[in-house]
């Protein structure tokens, strides 16, 4: 479980980009963060993540105060783990290498049974297991990014636009798996995103940030069926 309160943040000298950010995502939830771009999503999720320091208020995971352990710390104590949006695999490793990154505090018999479920679980990645991830393609390279951060069996999974750069397919196929993640680990997983449909789609409450603050919250079903949501973020009617 995270919680949020009073978050307020910025970088160096600048003035603050989250202005007193209130957030709750709870254990074996899909919680989406939406909003235009500027407006703090990714600042937030630095901040929970432990990237950057918040400047006032107070990050909890499991009750447990964390706003001012570094990411590493995060990763290790709490159990986190963090997709960014680019340079989220490294091109020259193979994809077998790329996964192994992401267990290097796991014990060897458990990594490599974990691996090898992961595999499983991703047979696109398995078939191509020997090969460097430059020779993946985009919706591969995420999924990729995904097996890395869940060999580790995190309790908390923190996404960063997963869907960035992907075509309408490849998309759809990487909701879908954070979707499954989701039902299989019962992880809270917390996410940035700009397809503000398809992650809504797949989310059980989410949070609208604009200029700092949140602006809109609740059930992302509710917020799918909101006029007023459909209006100002998600650019009219919902597509049929």
């Amino acid at each position: 479980m995270i919680e949020v309160q009073g978050v307020r943040a910025g970088y160096g000298d600048g003035p603050d980009i989250l202005n007193g950010i209130n957030l709750v995502a709870d254990a074996g939830k899909i919680v989406t963060i939406l909003g235009p771009n500027g407006c703090g999503k990714s600042t937030l999720l630095k901040c929970i993540a432990g990237f950057v320091r918040p400047r006032a208020g107070d990050v909890r995971m499991s009750g447990t105060a964390v706003t001012n352990l570094k990411a590493h710390e995060k990763v290790r104590s709490h159990g986190v783990g963090f997709v960014p949006q680019t340079d989220n695999v490294f091109s020259s490793m193979s994809v077998t290498e790329n996964i192994m990154l992401g267990a290097r505090f796991v014990a060897r018999a458990e990594r490599e049974q974990r691996f090898e479920a992961l595999l499983t679980q991703y047979p696109a990645l398995a078939a191509k297991r020997n090969r460097k991830a430059s020779a993946l393609s985009g919706g591969e390279r995420q999924l990729l990014s995904l097996a890395r951060a869940l060999i580790a069996k995190p309790r908390i999974l923190l996404l960063d636009e997963p869907s960035a750069g992907l075509s309408p397919r490849m998309m759809h196929e990487v909701f879908e798996a954070i979707s499954e993640i989701r039902a299989r680990e019962g992880i809270c997983i917390l996410m940035v995103e700009q397809n503000a449909f398809e992650a809504l789609h797949i989310s059980d409450t989410a949070y609208v940030l604009s200029l700092g603050d949140v602006a809109m919250q609740g059930r992302a079903s509710d917020l799918l069926a909101d006029p007023a949501m459909r209006s100002l973020y998600l650019g009219g009617d919902a597509p049929h």
